[in-house]
């Protein structure tokens, strides 16, 4: 018993840093255009074929992954997930086709799916050692871990792609290296009422009403959140260079974007504070917050020659990367907690997915909207869908206090 609480508390306390450094291919992720386009010779259709290439091969390949899943465990799925990012890495820095090129961001797509598994693992550990509700406290200390190098990779990348354009890539593919063997330290006990569970048809997956809104909004609000933060980010260097030339623009959005990475450390610095407070109001919360932020963008924008109204538009963009990753951890934590053991890893993968079909759909219409009219009825189609889930978003605020009423 000793030695098994050592080994859980051990894997718990190793959990932020491995999920935080693992999380994305770090510096790839701030070089990874500038990379493609000017060391890899692609050009931007080509780029952006890549994401929805890579998007829709996960989405096709969820039942197989799943069924890898099931058969050696999350241990190992988070193992694997882990090579193969590495191997991703690999492939993405030394492809010289778009063919290779694709091959690596298939790989890198599929990889997050399998290392998706580490918040099951957690969520069984706290339970083992009855200490579920340290569960957000945890995935938040790995959110900012997560934050804070992404902010200082943003700042060192420029500079480092400067010196050498594979610098940057060599550099995420050791990191990918030294995840792969700090993953040694995972352990999963097998709770006790795992051999029972097996046995009573519970490892059938089952669509309740609560699980359907927790997933379905989750791919809604997300893939919403990151279309606005991309296409927001645009939206201000538009507004900026009718005021500015582009060597004050450059300077200008750098500050912005720098902004929004230090309200997104800031954000999971302070969550598990305010989460124990407000408790499930907190969806609500986040839902009014990503309304607020695209409102505060299309505002903003309406004063074009005017640094107030880039004032207003930079508020409305931290207060994006503010509810970014919020969103996610309050909503991955109630679904953990309304599955039982044998169905976690299949909502785990509908959970994801669900982000990346939305986000598919969502790049698909921006591309097809934009043909016709401008950024700003972009943010406009954006507001009027965030209003619209929150009906949705204060449904489920209710089903998940009346399931914990009946609870209790």
């Amino acid at each position: 018993m000793k030695d098994i609480n050592k080994r859980i508390n051990l894997c718990n306390k190793i959990y932020p840093y491995l999920s935080g450094f693992s999380s994305d291919l770090l510096f790839w992720a701030a070089i990874n255009t500038i990379f493609l386009i000017t060391v890899k010779q692609l050009s931007a259709s080509q780029v952006s074929l890549l994401t929805a290439i890579s998007s829709f091969a996960a989405i096709f390949a969820q039942n197989i992954i799943l069924k890898i899943i099931k058969k050696i465990g999350n241990v190992k799925s988070v193992r694997l997930g882990l090579i193969l990012l590495f191997i991703a890495a690999i492939i993405i820095t030394s492809g010289n086709s778009f063919t290779i090129i694709a091959i690596g961001e298939v790989l890198y797509h599929i990889s997050l799916l399998f290392k998706g598994m580490d918040c099951v693992i957690l969520k069984r550990n706290l339970k083992y050692l009855k200490q579920e509700d340290s569960f957000i406290e945890i995935q938040s200390k790995s959110s900012i871990i997560y934050a804070v190098s992404t902010m200082v990779i943003s700042f060192i990348a420029g500079f480092i792609f400067n010196i050498n354009n594979y610098l940057p890539m060599i550099l995420c593919c050791t990191i990918c290296f030294i995840n792969i063997i700090v993953s040694s330290f995972l352990y999963e006990p097998e709770l006790q009422e795992e051999s029972t569970q097996v046995n009573n048809n519970n490892k059938s997956f089952k669509w309740t009403e609560v699980i359907f809104l927790i997933i379905l909004l989750y791919g809604l609000l997300y893939s919403t959140l990151e279309t606005a933060q991309e296409n927001g980010k645009i939206f201000i260097q538009y507004t900026l260079q009718n005021f500015m030339d582009v060597n004050k623009t450059a300077i200008y959005l750098s500050i912005i974007i720098s902004l929004s990475r230090i309200s997104r450390v800031l954000s999971n610095m302070f969550f598990s504070k305010i989460y124990r407070k407000l408790k499930n109001k907190f969806i609500i919360v986040l839902n009014i917050s990503l309304i607020a932020s695209i409102a505060f963008l299309i505002i903003g924008s309406l004063f074009s020659s005017n640094i107030i109204g880039i004032i207003i538009m930079s508020l409305g963009f931290c207060l994006l990367l503010w509810a970014r990753d919020p969103i996610q951890n309050v909503l991955k934590n109630e679904l953990l907690n309304n599955c039982n053991k044998e169905t976690q890893q299949t909502a785990i993968l509908k959970f994801n997915l669900s982000s990346k079909i939305a986000r598919c759909i969502w790049a698909t219409l921006v591309s097809l909207i934009l043909l016709k009219v401008d950024m700003f009825y972009i943010m406009v189609i954006l507001l009027i869908f965030a209003v619209v889930y929150l009906g949705g978003v204060i449904k489920l605020y209710k089903l998940l206090n009346y399931n914990r009423g009946k609870s209790l």
